[in-house]
């Protein structure tokens, strides 16, 4: 019996973002089975970056600047859509597993080869109400997953129980990588930190949805209401990008708050690569190792390698996530598998988080909604935050110890790499091929593609028509998409973008995709020969042998 051929659409295991942790810790696991014939097509992913791995790597990268060009062209080449059919027409998948934002995975249900293979996703899921939109997209996929219980809960409730929502496979952690270090401060010491301070630390990327003003903010209201010999004593860490394009300003925060000395963050230099921690002194300042100007905050693109991270975290006395919504929040569990105590925003997969880490539960002080994606948000009580740092660091040191301890043991029991890949296996394991899943080999579907749509039809008529007969795809011709752009035609414009639209729109982008299913199905039957690409040869090169 052959092997099932499992395809993982992923950010790339070598990003050090969580999408890439998740793949770096999921993929190996279910490679060591021996069960399977894995691949993994990175959308971020450079194949000149891997060698010697033990599944196939598909980059998506771009490698030449006439490549660059047609990448750029649309958005959603950049999570994979460009090369996506020529990887599942090379592949041949039984089954297409992705772990993504909705936006970045909803393109797959238009592939030319959808018929073919198996779609299990795992979106995530930050908040409520979710977008009829991706409620729609949802449906595309076979079998859903989530990263929370929250998630798990809000796609059922959401759709009334008619997705096939199938359990949920939070990320994980490894305890004996992430643990709390011999002595924090010995450790603060070796890091130029003081040693008898308190530490309230965040690591976040510097986007919108992370509140760091609204920290800030709770933090002055702490320093101003806190006993002063806990308030002297206690500093703010940012551990996070800036500046960061549509982020916030952090030096003009530190100002209208007057927290100048009070806040602590991470740079790394350019110059030697070393990195340190700090006062915050803006975007740039001098490297302590090196004395070159050149020490910048870090970023995803250029991070701090994982021991070094596990070190930020361990001189952290108390750990705070202060966001509007999370799909999950990696850095709280790998900060509480270390034995820091979280405090979270009582909303969306941070509710989960809380509960099983044992944390503190950030009261939301009330909900709005948010105009781009029609979900509700989260504004927490900054006062309320204010006094749950007071009341942490006026427990006994013995107490907050014990807090610690408690913190990474209860971490560790629901966190667990192993249980996360079992998730997966265990699905891929009890799956069946249905109608032609799996059936790479199935007779060849012709489309014919007339010069012009037929005359005198309505706009829901025309819709349906190029649905069914001209890309011969019955389902999707009630779907939300079609009913959108059914919209678009009747209302002169996209109801979506505002852009003009017509006939004439629709039919561009049918003949498109007719033409790309026609090219698809002449090459999966031999009819024609796909050119195997440059980043297809290397993805069997680099591969283990």
């Amino acid at each position: 019996m052959s092997k099932k051929k499992v395809l993982f659409v992923t950010e790339s295991h070598k990003m050090a973002s969580g999408f890439g942790t998740y793949a770096k810790q999921v993929l190996p696991r279910l490679a060591a089975t021996g069960k399977y014939e894995l691949a993994e097509f990175a959308s971020y992913g450079d194949f000149n970056s891997v060698n010697n791995l033990d599944w196939l790597y598909f980059g998506n990268s771009p490698n030449s600047p006439e490549e660059k060009q047609m990448f750029d062209q649309n958005p959603a080449n950049h999570f994979g859509l460009w090369r996506f059919d020529k990887v599942v027409m090379h592949f041949q998948p039984d089954i297409v597993l992705t772990y993504r934002d909705p936006w970045m995975d909803q393109w797959i249900s238009q592939s030319a080869n959808r018929p073919y293979f198996h779609w299990v996703w795992m979106p995530t899921v930050d908040s409520a109400p979710q977008r009829r939109k991706w409620l729609e997209d949802f449906r595309e996929c076979d079998a859903l997953l989530a990263y929370s219980e929250f998630g798990e809960k809000t796609l059922l409730e959401e759709s009334n129980n008619k997705l096939n929502v199938i359990g949920c496979a939070s990320p994980g952690i490894d305890p004996e990588i992430y643990k709390p270090a011999a002595s924090q401060k010995a450790l603060r010491k070796s890091l130029g930190v003081d040693p008898d301070i308190n530490i309230v630390g965040t690591v976040m990327r510097n986007q919108k949805r992370k509140l760091f003003i609204e920290l800030m903010r709770a933090f002055r209201i702490f320093l101003d209401n806190a006993p002063k010999e806990i308030a002297d004593k206690t500093y703010l860490y940012l551990h996070t990008s800036y500046p960061e394009k549509s982020g916030w300003d952090l030096s003009q925060g530190m100002q209208e708050f007057n927290l100048q000395g009070k806040i602590l963050a991470t740079y790394v230099c350019r110059a030697c690569n070393g990195f340190s921690c700090s006062q915050f002194q803006d975007a740039i300042t001098t490297c302590k190792h090196c004395d070159a100007r050149a020490a910048v905050m870090p970023s995803v693109a250029a991070g701090l390698e994982i021991p070094d991270l596990i070190k930020i975290y361990n001189i952290f006395d108390l750990y705070v996530q202060y966001a509007i919504c999370e799909g999950f929040g990696m850095p709280q569990v790998e900060a509480a598998a270390c034995g820091v105590p979280i405090a979270a925003v009582n909303y969306s997969a941070m509710e989960d988080v809380i509960k099983f880490t044992k944390g503190y539960p950030i009261n939301v002080k009330s909900l709005y909604r948010e105009i781009e994606t029609g979900a509700d948000r989260a504004h927490p009580d900054n006062e309320h935050l204010a006094s749950i740092i007071e009341e942490h660091f006026s427990l006994p040191e013995e107490e907050r110890n014990r807090v610690r301890m408690k913190t990474r043991m209860a971490t560790i029991e629901r966190y667990d790499w192993d249980k996360t890949a079992q998730v997966w296996e265990n699905y891929i394991d009890t799956y069946s091929p249905k109608d032609r899943q799996g059936k790479w080999d199935s007779p060849y579907v012709h489309v014919d593609i007339p010069d012009s749509p037929p005359e005198g039809l309505d706009p829901e008529s025309i819709v349906r028509w190029c649905y069914g007969y001209l890309l011969k795809d019955t389902q999707r011709a009630y779907s939300y998409e079609a009913t959108e752009l059914i919209q678009s035609i009747s209302f002169g414009a996209h109801v979506e973008t505002l852009e003009p639209f017509s006939v004439d729109s629709l039919w561009g982008i049918m003949v498109q995709r007719a033409k790309n299913k026609l090219l698809c199905e002449q090459i999966r039957t031999g009819q024609q020969t796909m050119l195997v690409d440059e980043f297809i040869k290397q993805a069997y090169q680099r591969r283990k042998q």
